[in-house]
Formats: C-alpha cells, sequence, structure tokens
C-alpha cells in the first residue's frame, strides 16, 4: 500500500514537487496530496485568487507529470472537516518551511485547531532537503509518542541509521514501565548505532525537552502530544525556529 502524504500548497510561494520527491526519495510507494489553505479558512476568496490558485494547481500537475509522481489535490471546500477526514487515511503532513519568521503564525495561518484535531503524524521542517542532522526521541509514556516514533521510522529509519539519537525518558515508576523502557532502548538499537538516554522528571516537559534540544546540532524532536504544548508556547516556538529544528509528532 503507497504511504500517502499531505502538504499544503500554498504555504510558501513557489513551491516544488522535486523537494518532497527528493526527501521521500528512499520511500518506493507514496502519493502526495496537496490541498490549499484558503480552502479551508474563512477569508473572502476573489476572483483573482482563483485564478492565481489554478495557475499553481496547473504547474504542480506538469511537474508531477515530468517527475512521474502520483499527486492529486484535496478538493475545494470551506468545510475544514473534510481536511481532518483526508488526514484519517494518510501516513503524514508536511509543513516547509517553517521558521522564526512564520513560526508564531502557524495558529492564524491553518484553519482552527488544525495542530490538535490533524489525525496524521505532523513533520514540521525549516529546509526538506537538510532536514535533520540528529535525532530526539521524547518518551513520556503516553500513546502518542511512540505512534510518532513508529511513523518517524517507517519513514525515515532505514536513511538515519547512523544519526546521533538521544533519548529523553521520564523515570519510570513501576516495573512495566522500566521494562517498556528497556524495551525502547533495545528497539531504537535495532535502527541506530548511537543511542544515547537522558531522565527527565515529570514537570515543564517541554521545557526540558527544549533545554537538550538547544544543545543539539539541527535536531528533529520526535513527540507525542507535548509537541503542541511546546508549539503554543511562544518562547519555545522561537527557539525551535531560532536553533533550526524540525518536528516530527503525533497527537493520535
Amino acid at each position: 500500500m503507497k504511504k500517502q502524504i499531505l502538504f499544503p500548497v500554498d504555504f510558501r510561494p513557489g513551491t516544488h514537487l522535486a523537494d518532497y520527491a527528493q526527501l521521500l526519495s528512499h520511500v518506493d510507494k507514496k502519493s502526495f496530496v496537496g490541498f490549499f489553505l484558503r480552502d479551508f479558512s474563512r477569508a473572502i476568496k476573489s476572483k483573482n485568487s482563483d485564478q492565481e490558485k489554478n495557475t499553481v494547481q496547473s504547474n504542480l500537475q506538469e511537474e508531477a507529470r515530468k517527475l512521474d509522481l502520483d499527486f492529486d489535490f484535496v478538493k475545494s471546500t470551506a468545510n475544514t472537516n473534510l481536511l481532518v477526514n483526508q488526514s484519517r487515511f494518510a501516513d503524514l503532513i508536511i509543513i516547509n518551511p517553517v521558521k522564526h519568521e512564520n513560526i508564531l503564525q502557524l495558529n492564524q495561518l491553518f484553519p482552527d485547531h488544525f495542530f490538535d484535531s490533524i489525525a496524521c503524524p505532523v513533520f514540521l521542517s525549516e529546509d526538506l532537503l537538510a532536514p535533520y542532522q540528529e535525532i530526539l526521541v521524547l518518551f513520556d509514556y503516553d500513546q502518542s509518542g511512540l505512534v510518532a516514533l513508529k511513523s518517524f521510522l517507517s519513514f525515515f529509519g532505514k536513511v538515519s541509521s547512523d544519526k546521533k539519537v538521544t533519548l529523553l525518558t521520564v523515570s519510570p515508576d513501576d516495573s512495566p514501565e522500566i521494562h517498556l523502557e528497556k524495551y525502547l532502548v533495545s528497539y531504537l538499537q535495532k535502527f541506530f548505532n548511537d543511542v544515547g538516554i537522558v531522565p527527565l522528571n515529570n514537570q515543564n516537559m517541554a521545557q526540558q525537552v527544549m533545554a537538550h534540544a538547544t544543545k543539539l546540532t539541527r535536531p528533529v524532536l520526535v513527540m507525542g502530544k507535548t509537541a503542541l504544548e511546546l508549539l503554543n508556547n511562544e518562547q519555545l516556538a522561537t527557539q525551535v525556529a531560532d536553533h533550526h529544528m524540525s518536528i516530527f509528532y503525533s497527537n493520535a
């Protein structure tokens, strides 16, 4: 079965399918589905806007033909639920570029409650051609974190085996959690050659994650619902952009 990847085609001017294709060139079976943010916002649509949209759509379809990519669009509608429902059948949403200039505006640029209601993992990155050099995984015993990790590995595990991995783990409270943590470490060591572990406590999780992440070089933060707390905190979100971090998260 093909992996389905969603992405907004009007988040930045001059979107090129080639960048997405190169990022996922190692994924054999995949399909790309573009959507226009303006179709799911309350903004009044003008004829000029429709003409511009048609031009973007035609250009991307022609590029997909030249690259021999499986590519389609989410149909136009003002119903945000359609986008959420589309995400239930997608494997990933990619949002690029996420930089200092726009990271604090994500909640205004995207539909209401987009980031906490979307049903598949989300990958936010500044640069699709060089998205990360190190990997930081948050393991806080929430199922959403494991969903994010498994999805990240399915997309990038086999091309990241040489990357340094830092596992941030909340100190386990009981025997089952201790065994789960050991199993996770063993699981990661099957994919990566260099896995380190750093213990955390249960308080101010997002702040602790950022304190460790800022010490790394262009890391990707793989995490569950804590990512929303991080992105909704103006100070922490700014640090993500300023330190050229990527985020791969799931809230499911």
